[in-house]
């Protein structure tokens, strides 16, 4: 019998415990908020009144999150509610972006580098020891290794978040989550998006 959706959830939830006791960040530190994988799309309210919620009670100057590149319905779905949380608060947070994944020119997965023709961000080069530490993160999600393979260890790129239409492709061509049947497109999540702003 395999692993069924709760056990994966805790397993996923350990692994991520374990790379943030790495760096120092302690339990009590974090929230999870519950959501399905590749379902968070379908509570874009839900998802942005928990954001703002947590907004409110720890008022950060800036806050870190995905950017919009359709590599995955949930990456998305987070870039759309922290852009709608944050709008919410007397004082907004700034936005940055880290870069994720997303279908590149040649139809393979791009990791390291956000769209191209976009703002490229700034490179972090990490020291031997940071590089280490990341290594170290990495190997403690034993479940997400096949696609942690395809990130380098060498630096990280940063950038404050532009203004995105939600409600038009990030991209031109299809997106990388389109290539695997999840019950999403990228115009089912932007109609979805699309409604989300109507009703807000």
């Amino acid at each position: 019998m395999g692993e069924g959706r709760l056990d994966f959830a805790r397993r996923r939830r350990q692994e991520l415990l374990c790379a943030l006791q790495l760096a120092g960040v302690r339990e009590a530190q974090t929230r999870a908020l519950g959501y399905i994988d590749q379902e968070t799309m379908f509570d874009f309210h839900g998802l942005r009144r928990r954001i703002a919620a947590i907004l409110e009670e720890r008022r950060p100057a800036a806050v870190l999150t995905h950017p919009y590149e359709g590599g995955h319905p949930d990456h998305d779905a987070t870039a759309f509610a922290v852009q709608m949380a944050c709008a919410l608060q007397p004082t907004p947070p700034l936005i940055y972006e880290f870069t994720s994944y997303h279908a590149g020119a040649n139809g393979e997965m791009e990791t390291g580098c956000f769209l191209p023709g976009q703002d490229p961000g700034e490179a972090v080069v990490l020291s031997p020891e940071e590089r280490q530490r990341k290594t170290r993160m990495i190997e403690c999600f034993v479940s997400q290794q096949e696609i942690l393979s395809k990130f380098a260890v060498g630096e990280e790129r940063f950038r404050l978040a532009p203004a995105y239409d939600f409600t038009s492709p990030p991209h031109p061509g299809k997106v990388w989550y389109e290539n695997w049947d999840w019950g999403i497109t990228g115009e089912h999540w932007r109609r979805l998006a699309e409604e989300a702003m109507e009703a807000a």
